[in-house]
């Protein structure tokens, strides 16, 4: 039994180790040098949890030496423990009893019940989920209150103990056998009493009266109230060294003689009804009845359970384990999810012309696209498949922001031709817009670098200072770049689709116009080429594109 029992918590410590290990090392954000020293520091208190434990196999063989006599309750029904009053004449000198529906086994010292269920725990743990306790009460046998109060103490103490053992509330009963009329036993659960009689159906308590009416009622009715006063009082008060016991049902009967008139169940019943029940001649012999009505009670509630409360525990740890480890999955995920983001953030901020910042920004990008790239075909480490991984949403979007990239360009930007600005007095008369006799030199050795050209258009455009109406300034505007427009195309022989005329007037000032010299400057007609397709095309000429699609057209024909 001994090396049974070394071996179990062996391999309970082992497992509960491996949960352990399982969440530092999947888990737990921290360093690799800190996680070895601690799975040094777990493994060092594992070994020596289990050489404690075996260095004290001496004392557990002790133990179970002293519990040997256990038997081995194999029946699935529930193990019922019975300390108290009178047991020698209630199991007729035997330890337990068997039925079919459960076990009787006699506890002689209500002190004893720790020992005992310690015993069945390390012997038979399986069976704890088993067992239930009945404090057996003989009122007629007591005469002190406080002496009976004092074992109902020390059964609250036991229970106490029995229940941590156990790991879980046992099932406790009260048991009453009164002096009196005899009766069946009662079970009280709750407040619906129900009579059970011998080899025959259960009965409410009123409907078996009516059957029974020779039965003093008032005693059944007083020996509940003398339970509830003082052994179920006593059970439940305050105390804040053991917890209070609250009975799983209530059992009693009445049917023996009393022998002694000064008990308390003969003081209680006289001082509430003026009874007096007639005394037995010598001992009162005890029924060696057991209520086992209340058996098929106890079975939902008493069932083998497995690996005892080492296994429970052990159970309760792996559970902590996960749920830590589903909080870490969860802060891991949240991490992962920061880091890209402040990658993503990083990046837009930064301007495109940005040559060098821009660059660095896209190698983190494109780092933290692989290893979610890698993660995708190899899966995802432990330490976020516990949570909601973002991988996939992460690396979309990190493919969103790379695909935006734009390179600098490696070739020099074609120089464009710059805006020809002429002065408008210069050209033309003040509120005229004919061209003056002799611009036309003028003309020429300033519009030396505009000529025609296919794909491009030559804008003429017109502007005035802001003396004047506003329309007129406009119209005039206007009607000045007709006339640049037109010595242009009569004097080169250019085509009229080659131009574009517009006129601004006063809307566009390059200077101010409260001065001279700013009405002067914005006083001009301004020329420059723009690139538009299809412009300047040569009468009877296409685009090359056409040319192009007539050819294959007729190819095909």
């Amino acid at each position: 039994m001994r090396k049974s029992v070394l071996v179990s918590l062996t391999f309970h410590v082992l497992v509960g180790v491996a949960a352990l290990l399982w969440l530092l090392w999947g888990f737990i954000p921290v360093g690799t040098l800190f996680k070895g020293v601690i799975t040094l520091c777990i493994a060092a208190m594992a070994i020596w949890l289990v050489c404690l434990k075996s260095s004290t196999g001496k004392m557990i063989a002790e133990d179970e030496a002293s519990l040997c006599e256990l038997p081995v309750f194999d029946a699935g029904g529930p193990v019922v423990l019975v300390c108290g009053d009178e047991l020698d004449a209630l199991f007729s000198g035997q330890t337990m009893r068997k039925t079919a529906q459960g076990w009787w086994f006699r506890v002689n010292d209500v002190n004893r019940l720790s020992d005992v269920v310690r015993g069945i725990h390390e012997q038979q743990p399986r069976q704890l989920g088993q067992l239930s306790v009945m404090y057996s009460c003989q009122p007629d046998k007591h005469q002190d209150e406080a002496v009976l109060r004092a074992s109902l103490k020390t059964l609250r103490q036991q229970m106490k103990q029995l229940n941590q053992i156990a790991g879980f509330s046992v099932p406790v009963m009260l048991s009453g056998e009164f002096s009196g009329p005899e009766t069946p036993w009662l079970v009280v659960r709750g407040d619906k009493p129900v009579v059970y009689p011998v080899d025959d159906t259960p009965q409410a308590l009123d409907d078996w009266q009516q059957e029974n009416p020779m039965v003093l009622m008032p005693v059944i009715r007083e020996a509940f109230t003398f339970m509830r006063i003082i052994l179920m009082d006593e059970l439940a008060k305050d105390d804040r060294l053991f917890p209070a016991v609250h009975p799983f049902a209530v059992l009693l009967r009445s049917g023996k003689a009393s022998t002694d008139a000064a008990s308390l169940w003969s003081h209680h019943l006289y001082r509430l009804t003026h009874l007096i029940l007639p005394q037995a001649v010598g001992a009162a012999k005890a029924s060696g009845r057991f209520p086992d009505a209340v058996l098929p009670m106890l079975a939902p509630y008493c069932a083998p359970v497995q690996g005892g409360q080492r296994t429970r525990r052990l159970a309760l740890w792996i559970l902590v384990c996960i749920l830590i480890a589903l909080a870490f999955s969860a802060l891991n995920n949240a991490a992962l999810i920061r880091h890209v983001g402040t990658n993503l953030q990083r990046w837009y901020d930064i301007p495109m012309n940005h040559y060098e910042p821009k660059a660095k920004s896209l190698a983190a990008l494109k780092q933290d696209a692989l290893l979610l790239e890698r993660w995708q075909r190899q899966g995802e480490p432990l330490r976020y498949a516990l949570g909601y991984y973002p991988g996939q949403r992460l690396w979309l979007a990190l493919q969103k922001a790379i695909d935006t990239y734009v390179p600098p360009s490696t070739n020099e930007p074609e120089p464009q031709p710059k805006i020809i600005r002429l002065d408008s007095m210069s050209l033309f008369d003040t509120g005229k817009w004919a061209l003056k006799p002799g611009s036309t030199r003028l003309l020429v050795n300033s519009l030396v670098g505009i000529k025609a050209k296919p794909g491009w258009l030559i804008v003429v455009a017109g502007h005035t200072d802001s003396v004047g109406d506003e329309k007129s300034n406009q119209s005039l505007s206007l009607k000045r770049a007709e006339s640049v427009r037109d010595w242009m195309r009569d004097t080169g022989d250019v085509p009229e689709s080659c131009f574009a005329v517009q006129g601004y007037g006063e809307s566009r000032p390059v200077a101010t116009n409260d001065t001279t010299e700013g009405r002067a400057l914005n006083r001009r007609v301004e020329i420059s080429l723009v690139p538009q397709a299809n412009a300047c095309q040569l009468p009877g000429n296409t685009p090359a594109s056409s040319q192009d699609d007539d050819v294959s057209k007729n190819e095909m024909e």
